[in-house]
């Protein structure tokens, strides 16, 4: 199971994926139309089951055929992972001359990452021509061909302010007042054989605005605007990233959508490339190809790679279809993926990830896995419906020792105003199984339990389990709970 990677990798991830959906929302503002050409990189869950994928960039712009690879900084910095001695995973493997890195700054508030407003963009062909000038970090483990940062030395300004003045030799700003420093201040950069990116009049911003680098220049993306792509044209291409990114456009050309079934179902003839095949057979299941369909569920029945036959449920639950459900539930309930994380993934696929169909994931949180009913938990969404929170609370009073805590956690992550009318509703019907009731109802946000029962006298007996709520309690916050945890252990 995933999740029980450390919380470090985890929040570096969490960085990632949030820079990536803020990079999708820049380009969509300009006029892009991005997806992602890389599965799963707007996202921070863990999986265990490594799925080898072709090496792809982030993010592909269906109308322009723009792609994008997405770098989020702490410290904003032009810099790549590089593997020298290893051609698939040198810092540009996969990528070509005109693909763009988008390095965005990306900050921790209270455990949240926080993406800059916007990124910052290189082409790849300018990063390769200055390879030669970039600084080549120490392994980052003792592993034989282990990757390394490689950095192109770049000036990023640590306040907002705006350019004064700049030549071949130096940058000079005026840096904004802040609360530190309330005057206005004039800064001299010196370029020391950096190219500027900035003009006289151009603002900045603190720690997210690179303003010279050793690249010679920095990528405009609305300059992307004027290409055009036809994926139909790249069905047949000879690199398989290609072929892989036109299958993957193909359900967005609504104008072109026999065209598109067509080329599709021929590919699925023609294709050698496992991966490229599966990612043809979602896309055409999306155009509701029924050979397409066919290929999908032979890679879940028949397939012997169990990573191909992952990235099939990945595809399933983003088809969010009817028979895409059928599939996920009987994948969830087949006892031949006994102990296996498909099943997890089945059931995550489900829920506020996939399909919101949150009545499915009810029964699994009987299943005998621990981790099976663990996904189905945290799948919950706030848009669960009254009739959902009805079957839980009747799973809530069953006082059975391992349905009752389950559906007790579900009903906290729903957390819906639903969740708190109904738990109310029902400790004054349902004398006799208080218990579980008052547990839950005193989990949910401090604020909204008290507003809701102001001047009941329910309230008084609650009070004491909302005391240990985090919204009252700094004790229970999540990253407290965590940190003690692992202090706690270092007890030898």
């Amino acid at each position: 199971m995933g999740f029980k990677a450390d919380t470090s990798f985890l929040r570096f991830l969490s960085m990632g994926a949030a820079g990536a959906r803020q990079v999708m929302a820049q380009m969509r503002a300009a006029g892009f139309e991005p997806i992602e050409l890389e599965r799963y990189c707007t996202s921070n869950k863990i999986w265990t089951t490594k799925v080898k994928r072709l090496r792809l960039p982030d993010l592909l712009c269906v109308r322009t055929g723009t792609r994008v690879e997405v770098r989020a900084k702490t410290d904003l910095k032009i810099r790549m992972s590089d593997a020298p001695a290893n051609p698939d995973r040198r810092w540009n493997s996969g990528m070509r001359n005109d693909d763009l890195a988008a390095f965005i700054a990306c900050f921790d508030q209270d455990g949240t990452p926080c993406p800059a407003p916007e990124a910052v963009f290189f082409n790849f062909g300018d990063l390769q021509k200055t390879e030669g000038l970039s600084a080549l970090g120490p392994p980052k483990s003792a592993s034989e061909g282990a990757e390394r940062d490689r950095t192109w030395s770049c000036i990023v300004p640590q306040r907002n302010g705006v350019v004064d003045f700049v030549d071949k030799s130096t940058i000079i700003v005026i840096m904004d007042p802040d609360e530190e420093r309330p005057m206005a201040r004039r800064q001299t950069f010196q370029l020391r054989g950096k190219s500027p990116y900035v003009s006289a009049g151009d603002r900045f911003i603190a720690e997210s605005s690179i303003i010279a680098g050793i690249p010679s220049r920095r990528i405009e993306i609305k300059t992307y605007l004027k290409n055009t792509y036809d994926p139909l044209s790249d069905m047949g291409a000879k690199e398989a990233v290609d072929r892989y990114a036109a299958v993957k456009s193909l359900p967005f050309l609504a104008a072109k959508r026999k065209q598109a079934v067509e080329a599709i179902e021929k590919r699925l003839e023609a294709e050698k490339e496992d991966r490229v095949l599966l990612e043809a057979a979602g896309a055409g299941t999306a155009l509701e190809s029924a050979k397409a369909w066919e290929k999908l569920e032979g890679f879940v029945w028949s397939q012997q790679r169990p990573d191909l036959r992952m990235e099939a449920v990945f595809i399933l639950t983003e088809l969010k279809s009817a028979g895409a459900r059928d599939v996920l539930i009987r994948i969830a309930n087949d006892p031949a993926f006994a102990g296996n994380e498909i099943r997890q993934a089945a059931v995550w696929g489900l829920g506020k990830a996939g399909l919101k169909h949150y009545g499915d994931l009810v029964p699994f949180l009987r299943d005998g896995d621990r981790d099976v009913v663990l996904h189905a938990v945290a799948a919950f969404g706030s848009e669960a419906s009254a009739l959902v929170v009805a079957e839980l609370i009747a799973e809530l009073t069953t006082g059975d020792e391992k349905r009752a805590p389950a559906a007790s956690e579900a009903l906290r992550v729903i957390g819906n105003q639903v969740v708190l009318t109904e738990l109310i509703l029902a400790l004054r019907q349902k004398k006799g199984a208080d218990g579980w009731l008052l547990a839950t109802l005193g989990r949910l946000p401090a604020d909204k339990v008290r507003s809701a029962l102001k001047d009941d006298p329910l309230l008084a007996r609650l009070e004491p389990l909302l005391l240990l709520s985090h919204t009252s309690n700094w004790m229970a916050e999540d990253s407290v709970d965590i940190d003690l945890k692992f202090l706690m252990k270092q007890d030898l």
